[in-house]
């Protein structure tokens, strides 16, 4: 009984980024990427959490000398903590992989990786969460955190496709700009997101509705204009 209860709890904590990942995924309509390197970049995103956990109870300990300033002990706990690390190692376990990839020849291919890598984390993530919390808060989670992440990695994959275009028609500045956007724009959506969850509820909401609208009209463009880095 036991075995087929920690089972639905994962099979409910993996759907909501699945589905997300597919729906992305049939939005690359242009040339379609290969599924080794899709799901060992998903499978990157799920061992992120390795040193994420490390560098956050790290980072933990150090803010734990700001708990006496409640909106400072907050602002690090929820705004620097998730959003630069997180972001950052997720940052790099994607520029890894695929920045000098053959496939990575698409402007939304770059989408479709950050995708796959942010999920993978979400997905592992979230699977800790469930086992530990029960099924309500694969609800929860599958209405705000899922598409976070999700959310995040889009903004992320849009930028380091315009990187990688400026690098191939040699754009050096425009290049090392959007590559610190790539990290820095998803670091600080997090951050935000999660800050306002925790510290300014009636507020998130209107962020995540902002928030989705911007990243979907942005996911709109990028797949409408999707095209070969060198024409």
């Amino acid at each position: 009984m036991l075995f087929h209860s920690v089972s639905f709890l994962i099979a409910a904590a993996l759907l909501p980024p699945l589905v997300l990942i597919l729906a992305v995924y049939l939005l690359d309509k242009q040339e379609r990427e290969p599924a080794p390197l899709l799901w060992g970049l998903f499978f990157r995103g799920v061992l992120a959490m390795v040193p994420i956990l490390v560098l956050e109870l790290v980072a933990t300990q150090f803010v734990e000398f700001f708990y006496w300033r409640p909106i400072v002990y907050l602002f690090l706990s929820y705004f620097v903590i998730p959003g630069f690390i997180e972001e950052g190692i997720k940052y790099r376990v994607l520029r890894r992989r695929v920045w000098h990839d053959p496939n990575f020849n698409y402007l939304f291919d770059g989408v479709v990786y950050a995708v796959f890598v942010s999920l993978g984390f979400a997905a592992v993530e979230n699977i800790l969460y469930v086992l530990t919390s029960g099924f309500s808060t694969a609800v929860v989670r599958a209405i705000f955190s899922i598409p976070g992440h999700a959310m995040f990695g889009i903004v992320m994959g849009i930028r380091l496709s315009q990187a990688k275009w400026a690098q191939q028609h040699g754009q050096r500045e425009q290049e090392e700009a959007a590559l610190r956007k790539a990290w820095l724009m998803p670091a600080i959506l997090h951050g935000t997101y999660d800050f306002l969850l925790v510290a300014f509820g009636w507020l998130f909401y209107l962020y995540f509705f902002l928030l989705v609208i911007y990243v979907g009209a942005s996911l709109y463009r990028a797949a409408k204009t999707d095209g070969p880095m060198r024409i």
